[in-house]
């Protein structure tokens, strides 16, 4: 049986060439989008980092006061979307500074010395600029000679602190909770958690 020989015409050479290198090319072109969307996904997360609010709660005490401060440590503002502050898993709060002031009053003895001040309520629709510090409560001594009222706050709050839950958006919308859920018996440096939508 002979071989069946292909005729090589210069029309069928150049059709075939210019399928593989059409072909080619759309190798190439898929190749390139694939490149252009993980570029795509690096810069929004590069811009997603450039503004990534970072809240945290710290506590400050020097004996004649006791205070407590939201700060944002990050680049970005953070938008609150979402306060929620209980005692004993039963009394709720919609606002940082009744629930602290709440306990305040339930836990500390009566006869103590002691002020009361707050320079801001953390609420829904409060927004915290980067590296601001906000001085949510503080607790102070009216006399230089009775320091106690102020002890056993810190000690209480310390001890057994309010839950509590704030959820927040960077610039773009995505959410962050700063919650103390996972361990109810903190309540200053904790991480905030990515939110899944």
């Amino acid at each position: 049986m002979a071989k069946k020989r292909i005729n090589w015409s210069t029309e069928k050479i150049m059709s075939t060439s210019a399928l593989f290198i059409s072909v080619i090319s759309l190798i190439a072109l898929l190749y390139q989008s694939y490149l252009a969307r993980e570029d795509n996904k690096l810069t929004q997360k590069q811009q997603s980092a450039s503004v990534l609010p970072y809240l945290q709660f710290e506590n400050i005490y020097n004996v004649r006061a006791f205070s407590i401060h939201l700060v944002n440590k990050g680049v970005g503002p953070a938008f609150i979307k979402r306060v929620s502050f209980s005692i004993n898993d039963s009394i709720q709060f919609d606002n940082s500074t009744s629930a602290l002031l709440h306990l305040m009053k339930e836990k500390v003895s009566k006869g103590d010395s002691i002020n009361y001040s707050g320079s801001m309520t953390i609420t829904k629709n409060t927004v915290i600029q980067p590296s601001e510090n906000i001085r949510v409560f503080e607790v102070s001594s009216k006399s230089n000679g009775d320091v106690s009222g102020v002890k056993n706050f810190k000690n209480h709050i310390n001890k057994t602190p309010p839950s509590f839950s704030i959820v927040y958006e960077d610039v773009y919308g995505n959410q962050w909770e700063l919650s103390n859920k996972e361990n109810k018996n903190d309540f200053q440096f904790l991480t905030p958690s990515k939110v899944n939508e």
